[in-house]
């Protein structure tokens, strides 16, 4: 059975996930729970995310996606298509897309689940996730957090709606 691909990503309401290759805030809940869900996993970056992050994220097996035939990344898998991505995680049973943009938009229409954090509020960027396709997925779940440093957001999964 073939892994299942997960999407994990916060978005601002106006779908900012970035802005000069960093987060727009620093929301200590969403990263406890992207450690917690993504931990013991397998996780795919694009090459920006993986230089944004300076290092390889531990617990993970971290897998970068890059144009770059000459392209090394210290501590990581380095792939250049998605598909090589998925075959470098062998057989997981759950591979996480953890960005940028254009990781994004190449995983959505394989992804099986999408793990949102949903920032309550429009700030500026420069990397935008991807709307959703109209009927193609249902909300899951919503779970409400704290407000951190005057942002609301919540923990939002999605399911593919399966023909």
């Amino acid at each position: 059975m073939p892994a299942q691909l997960i999407l994990i990503v916060a978005y601002a309401s106006n779908r900012v996930i970035g802005r000069d290759n960093a987060l727009p805030w620093r929301l200590r809940g969403d990263l406890a729970h992207f450690k917690r869900t993504t931990l013991g996993h397998p996780i795919v970056m694009g090459r920006k995310t993986w230089e944004s992050l300076g290092r390889p994220l531990p617990g993970r097996q971290n897998i970068v996606v890059t144009r770059d035939p000459a392209y090394a990344a210290e501590g990581a898998t380095v792939v250049h298509t998605l598909e090589e991505a998925l075959a470098a995680a062998g057989d997981a049973g759950q591979v996480f897309v953890i960005g940028g943009a254009q990781i994004y938009a190449a995983a959505l229409d394989r992804a099986d689940m999408l793990i949102a954090t949903e920032v309550h509020a429009e700030v500026p960027g420069d990397a935008w996730f991807p709307p959703l396709p109209a009927g193609q997925w249902r909300e899951a779940s919503r779970v409400a957090q704290p407000p951190e440093d005057g942002l609301g957001y919540d923990f939002v999964t999605y399911d593919r709606v399966r023909a």
